[in-house]
């Protein structure tokens, strides 16, 4: 009997083992065939935003291990093929602005062999196709947007492919965690996206409010992007994406690129960072209400009783398959023809185990592969749905531009005219 037993388990380890194999075989022939195609990253956050910045490119290179989440040895064990990469400056002034633009075409000028600017699909496939990953520039925050459509045209013409609406409530639209001021996208707004596409930019509805959402996936000409979101009915937060704007997602042919940001994933972890530990927050706000005038000694009672909450309050265990739960779940809701992955690498510091960096994409689709996934559905995900929906925006413009002219909308001023 006993023997019978040994030899039963011997055979499910051995099954296992096969297994595990034959899962990793395919997630690396996915990237291989069809490398990933990531929705959104920050990267240039350790130029610009950083304790001994602006740093020239030298002081942070990308041939060799960093402190980030990405760099060139992650990237290619990731088997990323291209990144949309916000472009962003230190400040809100256009000489700032084009600072960022000035470092992305920097970066693949001095890594030739690895990056490439890549403005098209066609341009993003042959980067990949000759073994060098894609930089796809995108504006996440649109302070340089919000004045005069002629600037959004500038930018096409200097590289933009991709736009969220609004970070904050700008005076295009609501952002997700403001006082609703325009009900949505302002009738700027409105203008700004029919002109986005006419120009063949992507629409990116990430961070903006449902009613924002909606009011874009009506009067769209194209197929839009949410860069780096989640399902709202796991995790409910305005970050996230509802079923209604779901399902008019697919109706209009996008694609949402799910997120491991970490309390977007678990209603637990979003509960911790923006209950729990806001009113623990404002406790030590009232308690110490001018950090500047702070002795010392008040400065580290503060500290000591800050760590002690989080040691008694751990950061909730948020891991690749409470993320997998979201590609499930949109699959099933609105098809595996509507999905990708956006990182938001860089520009997160809470981590989900399994996805801690760019070398461990192939995780989330090992753990979607022990789910059922099928090889062309991971490639689907991996970077077909998303270029898809890149060349019907690119075929959209061009019959645009044979129909409409440039449009010249400006932000009303206060007295409307």
């Amino acid at each position: 009997m006993k023997e019978h037993i040994f030899f039963g388990l011997l055979l499910i380890s051995l099954w296992s083992c096969k297994s595990e194999l034959s899962t990793e075989k395919m997630v690396h022939r996915v990237l291989q065939e069809a490398p990933l195609i990531d929705g959104h990253n920050d990267l240039l956050i350790h130029y610009i935003w950083c304790g001994e910045c602006p740093r020239e490119l030298d002081a942070y290179p990308l041939d060799t291990a960093t402190s980030g989440h990405i760099d060139l040895p992650r990237l290619r064990k990731g088997g990323v093929g291209a990144l949309l990469t916000n472009i962003f400056g230190r400040g809100r002034q256009m000489n700032e602005y084009l600072q960022g633009w000035d470092l992305i075409y920097r970066i693949a000028e001095k890594y030739p062999d690895d990056f490439q600017l890549t403005t098209s699909s066609k341009e993003v496939r042959q980067a990949m196709k000759e073994g060098r990953i894609g930089i796809i520039p995108s504006m996440e925050h649109t302070y340089q947007l919000v004045d005069d459509l002629g600037m959004l045209r500038t930018l096409y013409h200097l590289g933009l492919r991709s736009v969220i609406l609004a970070y904050d409530t700008n005076n295009i639209a609501d952002g997700a965690y403001d006082e609703p001021v325009h009900d949505g996208l302002s009738a700027y707004g409105k203008e700004m996206v029919l002109e986005m596409n006419r120009l063949g930019i992507m629409l990116d509805l990430s961070h903006i409010t449902e009613k924002g959402m909606l009011d874009a996936l009506e009067i769209t000409k194209a197929p839009v992007i949410f860069s780096h979101a989640n399902a709202r009915a796991l995790t409910d937060t305005r970050r996230n994406v509802s079923d209604e704007v779901l399902l008019k997602l697919k109706e209009n042919g996008g694609v949402i690129m799910l997120t491991p940001v970490n309390y977007f994933t678990t209603q637990e972890a979003y509960d911790y960072f923006f209950v729990e530990m806001d009113s623990v927050r404002k406790v030590f706000d009232e308690r110490y209400p001018d950090p500047d005038q702070m002795t010392d000694e008040e400065i580290e009672r503060a500290d000591e009783e800050w760590m002690a909450w989080e040691n008694a309050n751990p950061l909730p265990v948020v891991t690749v398959k409470d993320f997998a739960d979201h590609f499930d779940y949109v699959k099933n809701l609105i098809g595996v023809d509507h999905i990708g992955i956006g990182s938001d690498f860089d520009g997160m510091t809470y981590l989900i185990e399994g996805v801690e960096d760019a070398s461990t994409f192939p995780h989330i689709l090992s753990e979607l592969a022990h789910r059922g996934w099928t090889e062309s559905e991971l490639k689907k995900v991996t970077q077909q749905n998303f270029l898809r929906v890149f060349e019907a925006v690119e075929q959209r413009s061009k019959e645009l531009k044979i129909s409409t002219n440039p449009r010249i909308a400006k932000v009303p001023t206060q007295d409307g005219e």
